[in-house]
């Protein structure tokens, strides 16, 4: 089928590349669904553009899920930015959100993360969690990604990653297994993967989706995906803010509407506030957790 020569708007699309011994390619380009995500949280450019990089990667892990649930993207480092996280669930809901303090002269990925770790989660409904840890050891996150493939995943694995602060891409190559065989063979991989490194931020900021996987592999016989359509959407609720501030335990639950009438719980996602007052301490330190139609 003849690939539409659209660029891609909030979505995720896959192709096989069935000349290439079935390697898969998949893009993802955000727009208005990012800006949706981010513009609320007054975030500097740089940030921006790396939460944008990792929502982007959050879209492309979720849409290989085979089961009803949700990819984690989680960074944590020793730098101005102390914490990037995105998900994106099987729905093709995703978020992301960010720390960090003055940033001052940091504008590099090593200069703003620093030191410390990339998480990885597979997170199902139903059944046990996944997750691989690496070291943030990359000059981009990019790099950090796929030194968590090389070392967690057994599918030869390339991801591609660009964003700044309207839109986002990113492209992912991998091998797929074959029965009696390990895939694309080397030399073919290796024509791929050099295929990949010639494209530039913008075209993966502008060009993802049909556009730029015949620009690349046009000399290949490309078998196009339907659209998977991703939007922001943000899974908090009354119930689980409220979890969360009787997981603090009694005494510091006691110990804050002691100081205060009225305990706020903000989601650092979408910016929801939940509110809490001295007639819902009770609720709060139950047995029971409390339920959206108790907590009104």
């Amino acid at each position: 089928m003849p690939l539409d020569l659209i660029a891609d708007q909030n979505c995720v699309r896959r192709y096989l590349l069935e000349d290439a011994d079935d390697a898969r390619v998949a893009t993802v380009r955000l727009t208005q669904s990012l800006t949706t995500m981010l513009a609320h949280q007054s975030m500097p450019p740089a940030v921006f553009r790396l939460c944008g990089e990792l929502a982007s990667a959050a879209c492309l892990l979720a849409n290989m899920l085979k089961f009803k649930g949700e990819m984690i993207v989680q960074l944590k480092g020793s730098g101005p930015v102390s914490l990037l996280v995105a998900d994106c669930n099987s729905e093709g809901q995703v978020r992301a959100t960010a720390q960090w303090q003055d940033l001052g002269a940091a504008q590099s990925f090593q200069d703003l993360v620093g030191t410390g770790y990339l998480a990885v989660t597979a997170d199902p409904e139903q059944g046990e969690r996944y997750q691989g840890i690496v070291p943030l050891d990359g000059s981009s996150l990019s790099a950090c990604l796929n030194h968590y493939f090389a070392n967690s995943e057994q599918i030869d694995t390339r991801i591609y990653l660009a964003a700044d602060t309207e839109q986002a891409g990113g492209l992912l190559l991998q091998r797929l297994p074959r029965e009696g065989g390990s895939g694309a063979q080397a030399e073919t991989w290796e024509t791929l993967h050099a295929l990949t490194e010639t494209m530039t931020d913008d075209e993966l900021k502008t060009l993802a989706g049909p556009p730029l996987a015949y620009r690349l592999f046009h000399g290949q016989q490309i078998r196009q995906m339907d659209p998977w359509s991703v939007q922001f959407g943000c899974s908090c609720s009354r119930d689980r803010s409220a979890r969360a501030l009787r997981s603090l335990g009694k005494s510091e639950v006691e110990s804050l509407f002691a100081a205060q009438p009225r305990v706020e719980v903000d989601c650092h996602f979408c910016g929801q506030v939940y509110q809490y007052d001295q007639a819902d301490i009770e609720w709060l330190l139950s047995d029971q957790p409390p339920g959206p139609d108790t907590l009104q």
